[in-house]
């Protein structure tokens, strides 16, 4: 295995005849916990880091900074940019040569606000930026936004039902108008971009009577033609749920995606893109080749290793049901199931793997005493209640399953890394290939922790564990929220979050910030 290490970079100081050695890290104050920064990644040549600053204009609207960032994380160019306060930050996206930053109204609009979201766009080739203004259909939903060949795509729902996909020629800003042709309502589910095919792809969830009854693919050409329309429909007590897509040799859309149990009642489609509260039960591999896609599906309890992914109380209750089996007892729960969060597709040694991280909400229950009240005979002592509060959610297991071309699961295997308990869900942890062998890492407390897999999938270390290097050799990491892991180019990651750092040696002994941090497998 070749071992992961942090990248060590120059930077010229202030005086020209000194140079101070640092790793590549970047760091910005945070003066607010609610601050947005956000980091966009153009290509392997640049990114682009968007932060909300305390500083305002001569109309009291604060400025973003965006900052565009090289391969060393160096800033090569730092624009202040004025944004309403009343706007915050969605999404973003780039296809290479543009960057858009969707900043949507927070809703506490008025009915005389002029816009709904503002576009800041970066144009690399006019080395500028631009931003433009929209407004949307009253009680539109915005999802995400993904960006091809110079054209932002942004999916709206509508709160009651169905939707529009406006697409904007970031050069221009023409706007063009889509709403996909449906018997039934439907919720835009999931959006993705293919730079390679120059195509969107958008997963559509459709309702008969608030019953969730299939799922439809929709494949879209950056100018919004229509290119292609597959239908999955629901399997007796399952449907199919978060998912990610890849197209194959053939062009061909594949999609593998979790199968969640589905009871059939009514639901609200309101805020259903963040309910992430249903259980899968296996996953379902999809080849969209024709009106009526391929399938197969694999249940998490015909896997051999899955037990290895499950949390002890779990896996106790497993085997005593095939006990209880064996011996021709009633099973009171006789599924495996998961609550996941979006899974991640890797191409590896001619196989796709799918990535995808369980998590578990925890609970405790506490008993107060209510009120006194008083009865006939005069007052009585408050009476007990119980109420239960939510402590967090535990990311015990990422699962990992490898298909071949043919949908066909080759293996399948299970990592834990274990967090700590969090109170928001957002991704710990991130796959890529070096040479010959999968790595599946985690950033946590200011430490790498990874392990390797060969195309057989199996394990070629124990777990281990990189410390990552400060910004100063006395550098504490006191705390440390939301840090993650992305695939930025080749075999080189980002890691980002936010950090409360102490240092008794700098003018400021505690600072918090949020960071940008490269890692490199070799």
């Amino acid at each position: 295995m070749k071992k992961i290490f942090l990248i060590a970079a120059f930077f010229l100081a202030c005086a020209a005849t000194a140079q101070q050695v640092e790793p590549v890290r970047y760091e910005v104050n945070r003066w607010h916990k609610e601050q947005g920064c956000h980091y966009q990644a153009l290509d392997e040549i640049s990114g682009i880091l968007a932060m909300e600053t305390e500083k305002t204009d001569k109309d009291k609207r604060h400025l973003w900074n965006f900052a565009c960032l090289d391969t060393t994380l160096f800033e090569t160019r730092s624009d202040f940019i004025p944004l309403p306060d009343k706007l915050k930050y969605h999404d973003s996206g780039s296809d290479g040569r543009f960057a858009a930053f969707l900043f949507v109204n927070d809703g506490n609009k008025k009915a005389s606000d002029s816009l709904d979201f503002l576009v800041v766009a970066f144009d690399r080739k006019e080395n500028a930026y631009r931003t433009f203004w929209d407004k949307w259909p009253e009680r539109s939903v915005p999802l995400s936004v993904e960006v091809v060949d110079g054209t932002m795509m942004l999916a709206l729902n509508n709160k009651g039902g169905n939707g529009a996909l406006l697409f904007y020629d970031l050069s221009s800003e023409e706007k063009r108008s889509v709403t996909p042709s449906s018997s039934a309502s439907f919720v835009f589910f999931q959006t993705a971009t293919f730079r390679e095919q120059h195509r969107f792809v958008v997963a559509v969830k459709e309702f008969e009577n608030k019953r969730f009854v299939s799922t439809s693919f929709l494949v879209y050409a950056s100018t919004g033609s229509l290119q292609g329309s597959y239908r999955y429909a629901n399997i007796p007590n399952a449907a199919l749920g978060r998912m990610g897509f890849r197209f194959d040799e053939s062009g061909n859309l594949i999609v593998i995606g979790t199968l969640e149990r589905e009871t059939g009642r009514k639901v609200k489609l309101e805020g259903l893109t963040e309910n992430f509260d249903k259980e899968s039960l296996g996953v379902v591999w999809i080849k969209c080749a024709s009106s009526s896609p391929e399938s197969r599906i694999y249940l998490f309890k015909d896997m051999p290793e899955i037990e290895y992914a499950l949390t002890a109380s779990d896996r106790v209750r497993v085997r005593e049901e095939r006990l209880r089996k064996q011996k021709n007892e009633k099973i009171t729960k006789g599924e495996i199931a998961f609550q996941f969060l979006t899974p991640r597709l890797t191409d590896f040694a001619d196989m796709t793997v799918f990535a995808v991280e369980a998590f578990m909400p925890y609970y405790h229950t506490e008993m107060r005493s209510g009120h006194a009240y008083y009865g006939y005979y005069g007052g009585y002592g408050g009476y007990p209640y119980t109420y239960t509060v939510f402590d967090g959610y535990d990311f015990f297991s990422e699962i990992l399953l490898a298909f071949d071309r043919d949908g066909n699961l080759k293996w399948q295997r299970s990592v834990k890394f274990d967090n700590e308990l969090t109170y928001d869900l957002f991704p710990h942890a991130s796959e890529g290939v070096c040479y010959d062998e999968l790595i599946v890492a985690s950033p946590y407390r200011n430490k790498l922790r990874y392990t390797a897999f060969d195309a057989n999938g199996l394990p070629l270390m124990g777990q281990q564990e990189e410390k990552l290097s400060p910004m100063h050799g006395a550098d504490y990491v006191e705390d440390e929220y939301f840090a993650q892991m992305a695939k930025w180019y080749g075999n080189r990651f980002l890691i980002f979050g936010s950090q409360i750092i102490q240092n008794s040696t700098q003018p400021k002994p505690r600072r918090t910030v949020f960071y940008l941090q490269k890692v490199q497998y070799e």
